[in-house]
């Protein structure tokens, strides 16, 4: 009995006997149980967002957007609640005052005593000055031998700028282009409206050349401290140089962040990215972190949170599963946080931890039996063996069970990447991720950037080199280990 084959190309087959009906009807039932496992898979793709997928959320359709879970209202109105903390400006000292002005009232009252003064109301406005730049101009005089006739031409001062700008003038576009998201070209716009400063487009890309070479120490600095971290926090997203797909990588701690850029998304990377950090590394589930050690490699919960809502969004049993499975997740994420706001000393979470950890292994390990070669059954098999990297927080103290801190490091990136042009060049590939480490540090560490920044380009200008270096604390020792 040859295989029915059946082409909708061609009219439809009329059996002649029981036996051709017979695999008319098996080769249809075939076709249709390929066509529901095609649909099932697209209506999968068309309900995937934010919440049960690594897509980011700006990317969610106006219809998953309305459709986001929304906080429950707290029945408050809107704005400051009664009896909460006055927030006031600080006046300041006198000795900070440009200009006091003084008011007195009369001297007599209306009933005829005399007003006797015991006191003043202080009340302080702050206002802008007009701004103009400052020109200092050089003259290099020549002369000429009597005797001789030969020239002689003295030459600029070694603290003197060979260009046109000085340190602040290119701290401060750097800053604009950088912190700042705005273009050169809104750049050009701002110089000449607020400081009557009219310089080229040309001119302000080239102002910021030089501050690569400057920052080089700096970022390096920064790149050491994060990798002799105890516990640091690693992430990637899309970078274009032109029409070119690069990627920006973050490598981030409570103190510092450290970013590259490079053309690739794999392992090659991750491992330049990590240098010799031997600390703890929390990531999501990327797999180019996968070479590091998973004793010491803490996948972040929240991704597996959302992995698990796209298998509960499924029909079936596939559903019911992957519900459960979610269910178990956000107790351990429940319990796991309050374990750790006990300090790690509390025994009934961490004895709660550890049977939700068996029962969560035994369960995907059902599953992964129960639906065999199917995406469910893939899905729990790829989490069976990222089974080690998932409970790192329990072996560590201190170690946090997502990954967000690294998020939040790439956020202002990422906002600066949809306003602002790509980059063009190699030397734009170097400017980002040395301006991004260096603002995202002084965030952390409390430090001005711009008076940083302007430190920098000041001794990159005048001395030639910088010594310049961010005042990071003492660096915080591995966690200690709370057993398996």
């Amino acid at each position: 009995m040859s295989k029915l084959v059946i082409d909708l190309s061609q009219p439809a087959p009329v059996p002649q006997n029981l036996e051709e009906a017979q695999q008319l009807i098996a080769a249809l039932w075939q076709l249709l149980a390929e066509l529901q496992k095609r649909q099932a898979e697209l209506e999968e793709q068309l309900n995937t967002h934010s919440e049960n997928s690594s897509t980011p959320p700006s990317q969610d359709s106006p219809k998953q957007r309305a459709e986001r879970p929304s906080k429950k209202p707290t029945g408050r109105a809107k704005g400051a609640q009664p009896g909460h903390d006055k927030h006031e400006r600080a006046l300041l000292d006198a000795s900070a005052v440009d200009r006091i002005e003084h008011y007195y009232p009369q001297s007599q009252c209306a009933c005829g005593g005399e007003v006797v003064m015991d006191g003043y109301r202080r009340h302080q406005v702050f206002d802008l000055p007009e701004v103009r730049y400052q020109v200092v101009e050089h003259r290099c005089y020549s002369g000429c031998c009597r005797q001789c006739k030969a020239r002689h031409r003295a030459a600029l001062p070694d603290d003197v700028p060979s260009g046109q700008m000085g340190p602040g003038l290119i701290a401060w576009i750097s800053l604009l282009n950088s912190q700042y998201h705005l273009s050169l070209r809104q750049i050009e716009s701002l110089l000449a409206e607020q400081w009557q400063l009219d310089f080229s487009l040309g001119a302000i890309s080239e102002a910021q050349a030089p501050v690569i070479d400057w920052l080089l120490p700096v970022y390096q600095q920064i790149g050491d401290q994060v990798r002799d971290a105890g516990v640091a926090h690693a992430d990637e997203t899309s970078h274009f140089r032109g029409k070119s797909r690069y990627w920006l990588w973050s490598l981030s701690t409570p103190q510092a962040a450290y970013f590259m850029t490079h053309y690739s998304r794999g392992k090659q990377a991750a491992r330049e990215l990590l240098g010799d950090f031997d600390g703890i590394l929390v990531t999501d589930r990327h797999g180019a972190y996968n070479d590091y050690d998973a004793d010491r490699h803490q996948y972040c919960w929240a991704h597996i949170i959302r992995n698990l809502e796209k298998i509960s969004g499924r029909s079936g049993q596939a559903g019911e599963d992957g519900t459960y499975l979610l269910r178990l997740a956000r107790l351990v994420v429940h319990c796991g946080k309050r374990w750790q706001h006990s300090g790690c000393q509390s025994l009934l979470y961490r004895r709660r931890l550890q049977r939700l950890r068996q029962h969560f292994q035994a369960t995907l390990e059902r599953t992964a039996t129960t639906h065999g070669d199917t995406r469910t059954g893939h899905a729990c098999r790829k989490l069976l063996r990222d089974s080690p990297r998932l409970w790192t927080f329990l072996k560590y103290q201190g170690v946090p069970m997502t990954n967000n801190a690294a998020e939040q490091s790439l956020r202002p990136y990422v906002i600066w990447r949809k306003i602002s042009f790509f980059t063009q060049s190699h030397r734009g590939n170097q400017f980002r991720p040395m301006m991004l480490s260096l603002i995202e540090t002084c965030k952390r560490l409390k430090v001005n950037v711009y008076q940083t920044l302007r430190t920098v380009c000041w001794q990159g200008v005048m001395e030639g080199h910088v010594s310049f270096r961010l005042p990071f604390p003492a660096l915080a020792c591995l966690p200690s280990a709370s057993g398996a």
